[in-house]
């Protein structure tokens, strides 16, 4: 958002960072393996393209170098260290009133870009004060740690943790990974990139690379939102488990219970042939309590341990991790633990002149997130610079537009994968996709190509 106001000449503007620099996910997630499984070609602005990436799929060090780079120009722009504590709108001036740890802003307009996957999950575990040696979450791996020729204990089968596991089983003594329920892991076929390549010196040539991998993505989206699809892939995959994994026992433990795509699917060349490799135990039953040395599962088993990995995900109960967003008596997590709902994922009822990027129902099961980035800041830009023009005091989109709109997701959802009855981030309490567009990402860009000012109440 910041490049896009910054390259139509904007001024006055300002980004607030908590953290003492910038990267954001890719800054904290530094664990062994971290990185992207969307192709590097479609993880980037499509506007300032990045030709050197290393691999089809880009690893943490090399994704935080070009967000660096992307913030550089920008700058001065950002107030780092600066965490907000509330937001509130005043409605007899017509603006929000941001609280930081630092003091007090003020703005006309706000725009909300925060990760709901901030506040990492550690489970609550008996005895977890006991153990003496190393704990930690993923997200929060030590600087220069050592785990070669170690015991070590991870927790969590999602996507970092088996990122994780395939880098560092080669050099510790021992692994054991404790899974609630399995991931599908499909095939990444990830590859270095030949920089003699033309694709990425010619800039039509690129730009037909860039919408030969976009299609490709997109193709999946047939998949999602139709389970019979969904169903034929699954049958391809128990296929290729059972191909790789020769223990009757261990495959039954890595074979997911659940329909494919329900969860997150995880990308990895080499997982089902670790979690055979000699060093490496699978166990299914609950963890009891952690002792000094190791942990006790409830069937009684004891697993010794010099050092335990949380990879356990984050906290998702709210979409935006801010606690106190008020406007016309409203509190947004309430409004929203009603109903998390937000036109285009962008305007929210009630709440005048607040923008959100990546909110409700605009993350992509099947494509690129920084797709949808582009499409909703480049919307913004237009729309703020009509409002602008205007001299707008305060807009909110009106309530039936969003309630109709709300309406098409909510149609929708029951006909995708992401609906079928498994436990994800994606869905709510009630088992409600309130994560994921449930529709092509094309179909996104033509419901955002352009601003409609009937679709708002405006104050002058």
């Amino acid at each position: 958002m910041g490049l896009e106001l910054y390259e139509s000449h904007e001024t006055d503007w300002m980004i607030l960072e908590q953290a003492s620099e910038v990267g954001g996910t890719w800054r904290e997630n530094t664990y062994p393996g971290s990185g992207s499984d969307v192709p590097s070609i479609l993880y980037q602005l499509k506007q300032r393209p990045y030709l050197q990436w290393s691999h089809k799929y880009a690893g943490q060090k090399e994704i935080l170098c070009y967000l660096k780079s992307l913030a550089e120009p920008i700058k001065d722009k950002i107030k780092l260290s600066e965490k907000v504590i509330s937001i509130e709108f005043i409605n007899k001036a017509s603006h929000w009133l941001i609280t930081t740890n630092k003091g007090t802003w003020i703005t006309r307009f706000l725009i909300m870009s925060m990760s709901p996957l901030a506040e990492p999950h550690i489970p609550v575990i008996q005895g977890r004060e006991d153990f003496t040696g190393p704990q930690f979450h993923t997200s929060q791996w030590p600087e220069n740690l050592n785990y070669k020729d170690k015991k070590v204990a991870i927790i969590g089968s999602g996507a970092s943790a088996i990122q994780c596991i395939e880098t560092i089983q080669p050099h510790v003594n021992h692994l054991t990974i404790f899974q609630r329920s399995a991931s599908w892991v499909m095939s990444k076929k990830n590859q270095p990139i030949l920089h003699n390549n033309r694709f990425f010196t010619n800039k039509l040539l690129f730009n037909f690379f860039y919408l030969f991998n976009y299609c490709i993505q997109e193709i999946k989206v047939l998949f999602f939102i139709n389970p019979v699809l969904m169903k034929l892939l699954e049958l391809i995959q128990k296929r290729r488990i059972a191909s790789l994994i020769h223990n009757p026992e261990l495959r039954s433990k890595i074979t997911p219970n659940y329909p494919l795509g329900c969860k997150r699917i995880v990308l990895s060349d080499h997982y089902y042939q670790v979690v055979s490799s000699s060093n490496v135990s699978v166990h299914t039953s609950a963890i009891q309590q952690l002792t000094k040395t190791g942990i006790t599962l409830v069937d009684g088993t004891y697993i010794e341990a010099d050092m335990i990995i949380y990879a356990t995900g984050f906290i998702h109960d709210q979409h935006i991790p801010i606690q106190k967003i008020t406007a016309n008596g409203l509190q947004l997590k309430d409004v929203w633990n009603l109903k998390r709902s937000a036109y285009l994922g962008i305007f929210v009822k009630h709440f005048p002149n607040l923008f959100l990027l990546v909110g409700p129902n605009t993350g992509l099961g099947h494509q690129s997130l920084v797709f949808m980035i582009e499409r909703q800041t480049r919307y913004l830009n237009k729309f703020i610079k009509y409002l602008l023009k205007q001299k707008v005091k305060e807009v909110s989109v009106k309530p039936h537009k969003q309630e109709l709109y709300q309406q098409m997701i909510e149609v929708r959802n029951p006909g995708t994968v992401w609906q079928k009855g498994c436990q994800s981030w994606y869905v709510n309490g009630k088992g409600e996709n309130v994560a994921l567009w449930p529709f092509s990402s094309l179909y996104y860009w033509w419901l955002t190509k352009d601003y409609n000012k009937n679709d708002f109440e405006i104050r002058l």
